[in-house]
């Protein structure tokens, strides 16, 4: 499109090296024109169907609509295909939609657009996307500041702690100076009491010595011969006693050993990055859920093992994965809600009130539902602050759970709960008789659901709006322990035989995608990704241990 400047001034007559002012503007031309020209134009055959706008208004808006065919970039985008939802030009309509039933031309299928729907969707989805950006930038140029102020409080900390430390080390040296005060009085004390016995010794041993030298000296043989008899037994105790006393006597002095405290300690902390999101309520563009659609229609079929890790003391029987890879995971025997990293680092354990089955996460609330059976209940957690939330009843024993629009599906014995989230009970609907272990919503809202106590069943969905049941492969799975469906009708099956089976929709087969030779091992429950790239299965090992498998996903 041409600049503004040059839009004020007629383009045919400038074209004719005129400068005439331009009254309207042509948005199929692309070109302004005065009165005269105007008339001209309005008269052609061609131009009949032309949109004419004022052109004060060019000033205030940007005509930029591509016109050509991007495949084909010489050629016009003349037509609309409904089959396809795509503009489209003769040659594309030739090559690619041959075989369309609603193929329009695009003035045809552009009647009436202002009063369609997706008119409508996308003034709200604009509407919706400015206010959010709008409200981004408030809350980013808010953070900017608070950033600015956690720094100096974080720096007020350092130096707290700092002075702390000071004190701390000045009491430390006192204390050391005190014990070196004792130990050395403890050590003098016993010292001096040790010489008081070796003068003591002394002084008898000198007595012995002096009378043994004079009778030596001066006495009869006689005399010495009764001498030595009369002091041998005494000498003899001497002797024994001050070798007994000789062995608990050692020089002591005293020595300072060093703490290892100076290599130990390194710094006085650390700078952690503490994120939160922001707290903005966004729902994305149709465009972007027909990507999401795309995207799923490549089906993970192939799966690597990456890891692996232990939890201990636990089964884990219900996994859920936030969109930055957290686990949160049920505990069939303890009543502590585990948060693991998808390397299996321990995040945070969530006390909620008692035994869990399954969970069902809504992220963009910040919320995960687990189910309670011994309650029974739904028990809300809080996915960011960590911490468990309010309890829904269940009209009887809780298993499975998934979300299904503003609704939360549970799964009891030989029934499904359809509950709102304020507790009210809106549908019960029967099923085979025994305990729903997991379920799944797939397409057009129907339910999938698992029953591990049945040996045999067929793949089944669930019509909500009715109840009826339809089987939807001939082949037959076996105790089934959890399921997992997609929008588009397939159906991931994990059954405790240790297979993970797909029924793909478009060929209706059930496939196994791993086995036990993939290390699968009386497993209990599965999920993916967000995104699909990765895969967890949780197997339940001896002496009350489960085991996380982690797979990268192609």
């Amino acid at each position: 499109m041409a600049s503004k400047s040059l839009d004020t001034f007629c383009g045919t007559c400038e074209r004719r090296s005129r400068n005439t002012k331009a009254v309207k503007y042509c948005t199929d031309c692309e070109d302004g024109f005065c009165s005269e020209c105007l008339d001209f134009h309005e008269n052609m055959k061609v131009a009949t169907s032309h949109h004419i706008i004022d052109i004060k208004v060019v000033d205030e808006i940007t005509f930029n609509i591509s016109k050509f065919c991007k495949v084909h970039s010489d050629m016009a985008l003349e037509y609309f295909c409904s089959d396809h939802d795509t503009l489209c030009c003769r040659s594309c309509m030739a090559s690619d939609h041959r075989a369309c039933d609603k193929l329009l031309p695009i003035e045809v299928a552009a009647k009436g657009v202002k009063s369609s729907t997706m008119y409508e969707e996308i003034v709200t989805d604009v509407g919706t996307l400015n206010a959010a950006i709008i409200e981004l930038g408030d809350k980013r140029e808010k953070n900017i500041s608070s950033l600015d102020n956690s720094k100096v409080t974080v720096q007020q900390e350092v130096q707290y702690f700092q002075k702390s430390l000071q004190t701390r080390i000045q009491e430390v040296g006192v204390a050391l100076m005190s014990e070196i005060n004792k130990v050395h009085t403890d050590l003098s004390d016993k010292a001096k009491g040790d010489m008081d016995k070796i003068c003591d010794r002394k002084k008898h041993i000198q007595n012995i010595s002096e009378q043994f030298e004079s009778v030596s000296k001066h006495g009869s043989d006689s005399q010495i011969f009764m001498l030595i008899n009369n002091i041998k037994e005494e000498l003899n105790c001497h002797i024994n006693e001050f070798q007994e006393f000789l062995l608990s006597q050692n020089a002591v002095s005293l020595l300072y050993k060093k703490s290892e405290l100076l290599s130990v300690v390194k710094s006085f902390g650390s700078v952690e990055i503490k994120e939160v999101s922001f707290d903005i309520k966004f729902k994305p563009f149709k465009t972007q859920q027909a990507q999401l659609l795309k995207q799923q229609r490549k089906l993970p079929t192939k799966f690597q093992q990456d890891t692996k890790f232990m939890v201990p003391n636990c089964q884990i029987v219900g996994i859920g994965v936030t969109k930055d890879n957290r686990l949160f995971l049920c505990d069939r025997f303890g009543s502590k809600l585990f948060v693991l990293s998808d390397k299996g680092h321990k995040l945070a354990d969530i006390l909620v009130g008692g035994r869990q089955w399954d969970i069902t996460m809504e992220e963009d609330k910040n919320t995960a539902w687990v189910t309670l059976p011994d309650t029974p209940c739904i028990q809300a957690v809080d996915i960011i602050k960590m911490e468990k939330g309010r309890q829904i009843k269940v009209p009887g024993k809780c298993n499975g759970i998934a979300l299904i629009g503003d609704d939360i599906a549970v799964g009891g014995n030989g029934k499904i709960y359809i509950i709102n989230k304020t507790g009210v009970l809106k549908k019960t609907i029967k099923v085979e008789r025994s305990d729903v272990h997991a379920i799944s919503v797939g397409q057009n809202h129907q339910l999938h659901y698992a029953q591990a106590d049945i040996e045999e069943s067929k793949l089944k969905c669930l019509k909500l709006e009715d109840g009826t049941v339809t089987s939807m492969s001939t082949q037959c799975t076996y105790r089934m322990v959890d399921i997992k469906a997609d929008i588009l009708g397939n159906v991931y099956v994990l059954e405790r035989s240790s297979n993970l089976k797909l029924f793909c929709i478009e060929d209706k087969t059930l496939k196994t995608l791993l086995g036990k030779e993939d290390g699968l091992n009386n497993p209990y429950s599965f999920a993916f990704s967000t995104d699909l790239s990765k895969l967890f299965i949780s197997n339940y090992v001896e002496n009350k241990n489960s085991e996380i498998l982690v797979y990268d996903c192609n």
